[in-house]
């Protein structure tokens, strides 16, 4: 059964802080457990909603734009063999919004408001994007893996 859990205020002034000033670097990046105690509050909180106990690492990125339609999976798998793995689930955090018109996440029979200090946790496999917006959009995406995932 897919779910969709969307939380409010879930971190305290310095984690949400910490999480916005971050360098995420460009594209995705692989973290193993252990790797980033501070991203891993996120990893944390899949755990109490999702089957975590496989997960060995997470990819990580700040998504500065807004992808349309897309489902989260192992990228480099899918363009070498078209074969579909997705990760344990996904989540999407954000850490600081400012003047935002638009950038909905949305699903097919649902949309959310970007909050700040709102996570967005959702099953493998969901078809989901991120409506056009202006202003400031700080959103950290994860994806716990039970393998590590190539780049």
């Amino acid at each position: 059964m897919d779910k969709l859990i969307i939380l409010d205020d879930v971190f305290d002034d310095a984690t949400r802080g910490a999480l916005a000033a971050f360098d995420y670097g460009k594209g995705e990046q692989w973290y193993g457990i252990g790797a980033s105690p501070l991203h891993e509050k996120i990893v944390d909180i899949c755990r109490e909603h999702f089957d975590l106990r496989s997960v060995v690492g997470y990819e990580m990125w700040r998504n500065a734009v807004n992808p349309d339609w897309h489902v989260d999976k192992d990228e480099k798998l899918f363009n070498t063999t078209e074969r579909l793995e997705f990760p344990l689930c996904s989540a999407v955090y954000y850490a600081t919004i400012e003047n935002l018109v638009g950038g909905e996440f949305y699903t097919g029979d649902m949309r959310c408001i970007p909050k700040a200090n709102r996570l967005i946790l959702f099953s493998p496999g969901i078809h989901h994007g991120v409506s056009p917006f202006m202003g400031t959009r700080i959103a950290v995406s994860l994806n716990p893996w039970s393998r590590k995932v190539e780049r």
